[in-house]
């Protein structure tokens, strides 16, 4: 256990030894603690675990996305076959990969949970969308059977389900026009479609909004689920979609959204509510999924920063490390909103 010089927060750090592959002694910082009694314990802890026979090797322990992935391809690849090597590597490199620093043990569910999120919403293709969820769980299973995570993640990941058949894009600012003249003139639905672009929420986010889900003190919307991230999100209310909430919060039943106060499933409002719009918009192979990529193209279009955004369209925050400095008020996030035409 050693003090850190400098003003530190947490200045008590328990380090331990390892010898590297040459067989060199090194030390390694396995915690950081504030107080020199919580630092004595760790270390305590972690030496009782050790003469147990139970603690893993701290290389283990503290091995990187990176690590953990070099030290699995150079074992697997040998076995797989060309196609499923290409795959692998195709989905490490142009996505997992962004986790390659971090230690594989912090890795969250939700930081998982995050880059299937935006494979969605990038608009990927099923197999795209499998192909990283496969390396996550192949990496994780490397990672239990040798101590170096206690927790499998992957077993909780929500892999988004994507129809290959449609065409996944996003509205224009011509097109959202007509759905706002749309909206105007009593289109059936065309009042739920534009919510749905100045709103950012999944379809099924959307569906199970209630008159609760809005908070009057403050106008914007709370609702959302899938991660932690996204769950409970807020979402200030957009001047051109409050008329169309405001009328659809009056009709009465169990959520905003409803048809003649029942609830209203996925398949029956893509099928019945939004195709009708869609063709009214000259565009048929558009799904309801075009509506919350339509949000988050404006939104950047607009200039909001990264870290805005993903608290919009709830995406994990814990990569990034302005978040621990800032917090998601209501107004930074209506001034964002009003950034949208």
């Amino acid at each position: 256990m050693v003090k850190l010089s400098g003003q530190r927060r947490r200045p008590y750090v328990v380090r331990v030894s390892f010898r590297d592959k040459y067989g060199k002694i090194k030390q390694v910082a396995l915690s950081y603690h504030s107080k020199a009694a919580e630092a004595q314990e760790a270390l305590d802890a972690y030496n009782r675990s050790r003469a147990a026979g139970l603690a893993t090797a701290s290389t283990q322990a503290l091995a990187t996305v990176g690590q953990v992935y070099e030290a699995w391809s150079a074992r697997e690849f040998k076995k797989l076959n060309h196609a499923s090597i290409v795959s692998h590597k195709a989905a490490w490199n142009q996505r997992v990969s962004r986790f390659s620093d971090r230690k594989m043990r912090d890795m969250t569910l939700d930081q998982w949970q995050s880059l299937l999120d935006e494979d969605e919403d990038e608009g990927r293709s099923q197999s795209l969308i499998n192909n990283d969820a496969i390396l996550i769980k192949a990496l994780y299973k490397y990672s239990m059977e040798r101590d170096i995570v206690s927790k499998d993640y992957s077993h909780y990941l929500d892999i988004p389900s994507v129809d290959p058949k449609k065409k996944k894009g996003a509205f224009s600012d011509v097109q959202i026009k007509q759905l706002e003249q749309l909206a105007r003139e009593g289109f059936p639905w065309a009042d739920t479609a534009l919510m749905l672009c100045y709103t950012g929420f999944r379809i099924s986010e959307f569906l199970e909004l209630t008159v609760f889900s809005y908070h009057a003190d403050g106008d914007y919307l709370q609702g959302g689920k899938k991660t932690r991230s996204g769950k409970d999100r807020i979402v200030p209310v957009h001047p051109k979609i409050r008329p169309y909430l405001m009328a659809r919060m009056k009709e009465g039943g169990d959520t905003i959204i409803n048809n003649d106060g029942g609830k209203i499933n996925i398949n029956w409002y893509r099928d019945v509510a939004f195709k009708p719009v869609a063709a009214a918009l000259g565009v048929l192979e558009a799904t309801p999924h075009w509506c919350r990529h339509t949000f988050a193209t404006r939104l950047h279009a607009a200039g909001v920063d990264e870290l805005t955004m993903k608290w919009l369209l709830g995406h994990s925050t814990e990569a990034d490390i302005t978040q621990h400095y800032t917090h998601a008020t209501v107004e930074i996030l209506k001034s964002a909103m009003q950034k949208l035409a």
